[in-house]
Order: C-alpha cells, then sequence, then structure tokens
C-alpha cells in the first residue's frame, strides 16, 4: 500500500505558524501520539486528513502557502537537500519529478514548450482515491516556487501562470500576492508555468558534491509506483504485440528498467511476466475473435504465437473453449469485448 511520509521539517513550521499539532490531529480525527516518532510514514487517506486537519485547526486558508515558505528544507529532508544543491531551477525540477515518491506516491510531470519559451509543471496524485486536500496542494505548488526563490536568492522570482483545478479561491487567501503572477482557475489539472529562461538561472545554492553523495541515496531510496509500473507493463507488452512475443527483455529496455528489476516489481504485486502476457493475449485474442474476421491463424500470428495449435491451446486454457466456440457466443456477450483490441 502506498504511504506518506510527512516531512521532519513540517511540525515545526505549524509551531511557527501557531497551530497545535494536538488541535490538528483532533480536527483530523487521527491518532494523539501518531507523529511521536520523526519521519513517520501514514497511509495516503491519514496523510489527506491530517492536512485537512491543518486547514481546520489553523483557520488560514493560505496556511499551506505559509507551510511551504517556512519548512527549513536545507536542515530536514536529504530530497529538499538535494533540490537546493542543484544546478539550476530545471535540474532542480527533475530531482523533484523524480525523487518526489520518497516522500508521497505523488507525480509531478514536466514538459516544455519551446515555442513559448515556457516549462509546465503539473501535479497529480494518480494513484490516490480522493482528491488531495486543496491546503496541500497549496503548499506543494508554493514549495517548487519556494526552491526557485531560494536557490537563486532572487526573492521576486514568480511564475507565468499558476493553474488551479478549484473554482474559486477562499476569501482572504493570499495565492495572488504570494505567487505574483496570473491564477487560471478552473484548470484541468494543478499545474505551475514558469519561463524558460528563469528555471535556467543557475543556483547560488548549487552544490555538486553533495548531489554526488545525495542522488545515490534517494535512487535506493525512492520506492518504485508499483500499480503503476504494473500498468506500463503490460502497456508495453501490448505495444509490442504485433507479430511477435515480446520478452522481458525488450519490455525492460523499453521501460528503461532491468530485467531483475521488473521482476521484482511484478512479484510484489503478484503476478508475473508471464502471467501479464498471458492476460494482455487473451484480452486481444477475444477482441480480435468478436470483432474481425480474421482466421485463427491470424490472430495466432498477431499475438506472437509460433503455430496456430499453440495458440488453440493457450486459448482454451486461459477461457474453458475454443476460438472456434468463443466466436459462436451470442452477439449481445461479443459487443462487451469489442473495446479490448
Amino acid at each position: 500500500m502506498d504511504t506518506c511520509k510527512v516531512p521532519t521539517g513540517l511540525v515545526p513550521a505549524l509551531h511557527e505558524a501557531g497551530v497545535s499539532l494536538a488541535d490538528v490531529l483532533a480536527a483530523a480525527g487521527l491518532p494523539s501520539g501518531l507523529l511521536d516518532m520523526p519521519g513517520q510514514r501514514v497511509s495516503v487517506s491519514d496523510y489527506f486528513a491530517f492536512w485537512n486537519g491543518i486547514r481546520a485547526a489553523s483557520g488560514d486558508p493560505s496556511i499551506g502557502l505559509f507551510l511551504a515558505t517556512s519548512v527549513k528544507p536545507d536542515l530536514t529532508e536529504p530530497f529538499f537537500l538535494a533540490v537546493l544543491s542543484a544546478s539550476d531551477g530545471a535540474a532542480a525540477l527533475q530531482i523533484v519529478s523524480a525523487y518526489k515518491r520518497i516522500l508521497t506516491p505523488q507525480v509531478l510531470e514536466i514538459s516544455s514548450n519551446d515555442r513559448a519559451g515556457e516549462v509546465v509543471v503539473t501535479y497529480d496524485w494518480p494513484e490516490a482515491d480522493d482528491d488531495p486536500p486543496q491546503v496541500l496542494i497549496d503548499a506543494e505548488l508554493a514549495f517548487i516556487v519556494e526552491m526557485c526563490r531560494r536557490g537563486t536568492r532572487n526573492r521576486h522570482l514568480a511564475p507565468r501562470g499558476v493553474h488551479l483545478r478549484r473554482a474559486a479561491l477562499e476569501a482572504g487567501a493570499d495565492h495572488a500576492a504570494f505567487f505574483a503572477c496570473p491564477l487560471r482557475l478552473r484548470a484541468r489539472h494543478d499545474a505551475i508555468v514558469f519561463a524558460a529562461e528563469d528555471v535556467a538561472t543557475r543556483f547560488s545554492t548549487h552544490n555538486p558534491q553533495m548531489l554526488d553523495v545525495l542522488l545515490p541515496y534517494l535512487k535506493a531510496n525512492t520506492p518504485a509506483s508499483t500499480r503503476s509500473a504494473v500498468s506500463r507493463v503490460r502497456s508495453a507488452i501490448a505495444e509490442r504485440l504485433r507479430g511477435r512475443r515480446p520478452t522481458l527483455q525488450a519490455v525492460s529496455k523499453q521501460l528503461a528498467m532491468s530485467g531483475r528489476v521488473v521482476q521484482r516489481i511484478l512479484s510484489e504485486n503478484g503476478t508475473s511476466f508471464r502471467q501479464l502476457l498471458d492476460e494482455v493475449r487473451n484480452q486481444h485474442a477475444q477482441g480480435y475473435l468478436a470483432a474481425t474476421a480474421f482466421t485463427d491463424s491470424e490472430v495466432a500470428f498477431l499475438l506472437g504465437f509460433e503455430d496456430p495449435n499453440s495458440f488453440y491451446r493457450a486459448f482454451r486454457a486461459w477461457n474453458g473453449k475454443s476460438p472456434s466456440e468463443f466466436r459462436q457466443r451470442p452477439k449481445t456477450a461479443r459487443r462487451m469485448t469489442r473495446g479490448s483490441v
């Protein structure tokens, strides 16, 4: 199960904001001793409840922004220290994107628009069952801006724009003053847009020696996004399933992982490469048989089987019936599989 690490510097930042940790935990409905141990990890739902508790206990619609500027990242987390040790904003964003999972199972995607001279950072929790609290989104987006300001020692550095999914800001919120850029509400994604020249500004805090020490540590301690990793393996198998049998080595190379890592991730999620291959082949086989006039031999070729007999035996093992028997099902049943291919 995915878990979140409460940043070590967050509790002192709450104290600086005049917010009682006991009040936060009570408002969140969490145990009073939950954070007695530094570096405590909690479930995603408890982490979201914790941030909702921060908003409730503080009564401040801008508390997320305040906390992002109050945490002493250079003294609390190796991840934060690595971000500040980057050569410039662009390198810092890459570190955030690559290693944020050390703290939480969130995703930051970075894309460039060379024509517009922009870099876009999109924030998401693709594996969470619920939407993250607004106060947490505020803190995460503000953290990115704060790191760029600290690294460049330019307190006036501002994004070109901040996009927020929410329909409106709370009364008294200081978002416009903090970000000092246009805010777009009802956006498709929570995101920040930077001028490419701003993120290319060299960090005065750049420390290559520190990075040499920290990056191997971050790589070794960043948990894999297991559910998304399994989905990526499944997708890679499907992409290569065109008249050939995908191999573990080929799929691993496509995903920039070693075969051993892929096998470990799949094993930890109760599956295997062979099982995923069979599932994808069966899904595609059902789609071909239901929605096309391909012969069994043609389907066998498309799925990478050496001969039709091998396909016949595999299909019967998967479904308890032969390909021809599957084709003879009622039309209403066949329609259900037409989206499989």
